[in-house]
């Protein structure tokens, strides 16, 4: 199976569920288009993988050496997620993604949990771009202002120190050059990757 049919079954998966959320279509119409998804459910749950299918743990790092001429796709596998393109400038990263009605929380705004991912993603993804093996000890977060759906979130990340097993990060998103979330993680290497023998068992 190729990845990258996948990647853009994930993509086609994600536009439904938009329109699923927003249709305004009449009600022979819902019938018919939710037996026509049970039948694409049907067909692809006739042979299935435990797991979403996901990329290499190395691809962030390989991307990080190119520099921010070179996006990397976070989650192009997974339909539930919005997938992001991060551009790596040594230990610093950048993202922008415009976020639909499926991120709602509170009336025309991101729900502050997403948010909450989309730091957590930024953050994550730039430890692990220095090869770093880690998970998120901490991340505390600031919502400074509200966040707007259907416009254009610039995202950025910078590593701030690493001593010994930690590595300290902060992130933010930015609307029109205004900051509405700050947040500030630590993250520690593991000694031991469980789910390292799991793989290759």
């Amino acid at each position: 199976m190729a990845a990258e049919d996948v990647a853009e079954l994930a993509a086609a998966t994600r536009r439904l569920m938009l329109a699923a959320a927003t249709t305004d279509v009449e009600p022979d119409q819902l019938r018919a288009a939710r037996d026509r998804m049970d039948e694409l459910a049907a067909t692809l749950g006739r042979r299935t993988r435990p797991r979403a299918l996901r990329a290499s743990f190395d691809e962030p790092a390989r991307a990080r050496e190119i520099g921010p001429g070179l996006a990397w796709p976070v989650f192009r596998f997974n339909p539930q997620a919005l997938p992001l393109a991060i551009r790596f400038d040594g230990d610093a990263a950048s993202a922008t993604t415009v976020p639909n009605a499926l991120y709602e929380g509170p009336p025309e705004s991101v729900h502050g949990g997403y948010l909450a991912h989309l730091m957590d993603c930024m953050l994550g993804t730039l430890v692990q771009a220095t090869g770093r093996r880690s998970v998120t000890g901490t991340l505390d977060l600031r919502y400074l202002a509200r966040t707007p759906l259907d416009v254009p979130l610039e995202l950025g990340a910078r590593i701030l120190e690493t001593t010994g097993r930690k590595t300290t990060a902060e992130a933010w998103v930015e609307v029109d050059g205004a900051r509405t979330v700050e947040a500030r993680g630590l993250f520690i290497e593991l000694q031991e990757v469980p789910w390292a023998a799991a793989a290759t068992s």
